[in-house]
This record gives C-alpha cells, sequence and structure tokens, in this order.
C-alpha cells in the first residue's frame, strides 16, 4: 500500500538551531564594545596617543575579523576586556627594550598592543606570524596605527636573524612551554628574556620543559583569569 504523502505546510517544518559560535551581529559588536572600553578607561590609566592607536587596532580587527577569523567570534565583542587588557598585563612587566619580537603573532596579540603602548618609547616589535592572511592584517595595523617593526610571515625557526637581535621574545597561548623553549632557545642571545601567557597548566608544563632545559622563572599572576599567569623566563640553557 502506498502511503499518502502529506502536503508540505512551513508549520510542520522543525525550527532551525541556531549555530554554534555563530558571529555577533554588528550591531551587538559595536555594543559590547563600548560599553568594554567604557570599562577599561575606568581601570587603565592609558595616554591619549596610545588610547588612540589601540582605538584604530580595534576598529581593524573588528573589520578584518569579518573576513578572516583572527580570534574567536564570540570575543571579538569583548576585544577591550578580553584581549587588550590581557596583552596590556603582559606589557606592563616588560623592561624597556631596543627589539621585542612576538611569536605566532595571529591577530596581534600581544605584539600589536605591546606596540601601540611603547610606540613613543622607541621599542620596535618585529611580529612572527606563518599564515599569510594574518600577516597581511598585521601589517595593515602597523601602517595604521603608525608603529615601526617588521612582520615575518615565516615559520618561527626560519627567523633566526630576527629571533637573534631581540631583547624581548613574547606569546600567548601559542605552544606548550617545551616546545617554546626547543623553538626559541637555539635563535636567541643568552641574554634575551621571554614572556610567555600562560593558562592553569602552568605548572605542568614547566616541569616537563625542567627535564630538558635550565631556566629562571617568574610567575606573575594574571588579573583576568584564574589560574592564568605571566611566566618571564631567562638564563635558558639546555641540560
Amino acid at each position: 500500500m502506498r502511503r499518502e504523502r502529506k502536503p508540505f505546510s512551513p508549520e510542520r517544518q522543525p525550527a532551525a538551531k541556531p549555530k554554534r559560535n555563530a558571529a555577533p551581529r554588528p550591531a551587538e559588536v559595536a555594543a559590547q564594545q563600548a560599553e568594554g572600553r567604557a570599562h577599561f578607561l575606568e581601570t587603565h590609566d592609558v595616554s591619549r596617543e596610545t588610547l588612540a592607536r589601540l582605538d584604530q587596532y580595534v576598529a581593524l580587527l573588528t573589520e578584518w575579523q569579518r573576513h578572516i577569523n583572527l580570534v574567536a567570534p564570540a570575543t571579538i565583542g569583548d576585544v577591550w576586556s578580553r584581549h587588550i587588557a590581557d596583552s596590556l598585563a603582559l606589557e606592563r612587566l616588560l623592561p624597556p627594550f631596543q627589539r621585542c619580537v612576538d611569536l605566532g603573532s595571529g591577530a596581534g596579540l600581544p605584539g600589536l598592543v605591546v606596540a601601540a603602548a611603547r610606540a613613543d618609547q622607541g621599542g620596535v616589535v618585529d611580529l612572527i606570524e606563518s599564515n599569510a592572511k594574518k600577516a597581511a592584517f598585521l601589517r595593515a595595523v602597523q601602517r595604521g596605527i603608525g608603529v615601526d617593526g617588521t612582520v615575518h610571515a615565516a615559520r618561527i625557526e626560519d627567523c633566526g636573524a630576527a629571533l637573534a637581535a631581540a631583547d624581548l621574545v613574547t606569546a600567548r597561548a601559542l605552544a606548550p612551554l617545551p616546545e617554546l623553549l626547543a623553538m626559541v632557545a637555539p635563535l636567541i642571545r643568552t641574554s634575551a628574556r621571554c614572556f610567555f601567557q600562560k593558562g592553569r597548566s602552568h605548572e605542568q608544563e614547566i616541569n616537563q620543559a625542567a627535564a630538558h632545559w635550565r631556566f629562571t622563572v617568574v610567575k606573575h599572576e594574571s588579573n583576568l583569569e584564574d589560574g592564568s599567569v605571566i611566566l618571564d623566563i631567562g638564563n635558558i640553557a639546555r641540560r
């Protein structure tokens, strides 16, 4: 027996499920960013010039985010509290430098934020990013906010000359500490210091790295997320 088909009815169709990690609407992003910026200014003391550079960075990040995935879509509205404040927490630990190299820069965090904050102090921030589209974004921001530095569209291990000239090296959520040390230790000067932003597993990573490397480490606790730290690492040598 043939089963009779019921006529199509829109009311009978199941409701569409919302997409996971769907990008927020531009109006929502703008409102969240305005609120985040206001709170940022209440809790951070930055110069007018630095703020102008950060505003331009946020504008360019928001524009480019529509075309390439620079940060998690759900966090673009929280850029001031989640990304800029986090990067400035690292910047304020950095000693004066002539050249800083940021590894796996991606969206320019923390590298471009450090460059924006230190632009009037003469320090240069170079950025290493192997993804060509992200490297193009980094160059566009450098021009847009008026900071010096070179974007190296290459793998970290192929940027020996840049790393050899660095006083400081930074990285944010890039790789486990043993891998980071293996990448940079053969290329940097013994006097160079590394500032790596790490999450809750940092103690385990330190112990794993210590099995193969000797180094000094100072842990600076993050005020933004429980268990997160900034590791200040120096005097790196293989065991």
